[in-house]
């Protein structure tokens, strides 16, 4: 079994709580169904059936979406600062805002851990199968729970990995095409007006591209 994690407000305040702002489908939350415009809480496990999809919109400002089939737990390390949730199965599609000093965006799996930092990335849990990470947009960190590997990603890139990891390689958003999920996704724009699911790189000067290349040169060790 596979873990992702998201954390959220512990005692979150009106007007800054978890909110399902699109439920189709068969949705549930602690076991109850679901429809738009609820509010979920720390703990609430969301499943999705087979028919289901649900958008969750963040206090943060961040967006996650959840695929059919699929398990999230929803889970809180520090409140206001550190964001975290559990995939436990299925498909998780996430936009994560430009964060401020001190917050984080963690994702954990039973197998690795990575790390955001304003980014649009994907993360598939599939029984019997290795763990998938897409980054459509800005660098995912991602190492082992062992501390055995580590592997920085940028967009365009994604990871396969259970105890151990293959090497990050490229991926073409064009083999998306049919995937249930990513079309889903990609019928909705985000709040900034933007198509989810397009592969958006940073344009560097060559010194820049250098550090950068340097930093994950050195993580990847």
């Amino acid at each position: 079994m596979n873990w992702f994690l998201l954390a959220a407000l512990i005692s979150a305040p009106a007007g800054e709580a978890m909110t399902a702002t699109l439920v189709e489908g068969t949705v549930t939350a602690g076991g109850a169904p679901i429809q738009a415009g609820a509010i979920l809480k720390v703990g609430d496990t969301v499943e999705t059936k087979a028919d289901g999809r649900v958008e969750i919109a963040l206090p943060s400002g961040s967006l996650l979406r959840v695929g059919e089939s699929s398990r999230v737990v929803l889970s809180a390390i520090n409140p206001g600062r550190q964001f975290s949730a559990r995939l436990l199965l299925g498909n998780l599609w996430a936009r994560v805002h430009k964060l401020l000093a001190g917050e984080t965006f963690g994702v954990e799996t039973e197998n690795g851990v990575a790390g955001v930092r304003g980014t649009e990335f994907r993360v598939e849990v599939v029984q019997d199968q290795p763990d998938l990470v897409r980054v459509y947009e800005g660098v995912v960190h991602v190492e082992s729970r062992g501390g055995g590997w580590s592997h920085s990603l940028e967009a365009g890139t994604e990871l396969r990995f259970r105890r151990d990891a293959e090497p990050p390689r490229p991926f073409d958003v064009e083999g998306e095409k049919g995937h249930r999920f990513m079309e889903w996704v990609r019928s909705r724009r985000t709040r900034e007006g933007e198509e989810p699911g397009r592969i958006r790189r940073e344009t560097r000067s060559p010194e820049q591209e250098h550090r950068i290349r340097e930093r994950i040169r050195r993580r990847d060790r």
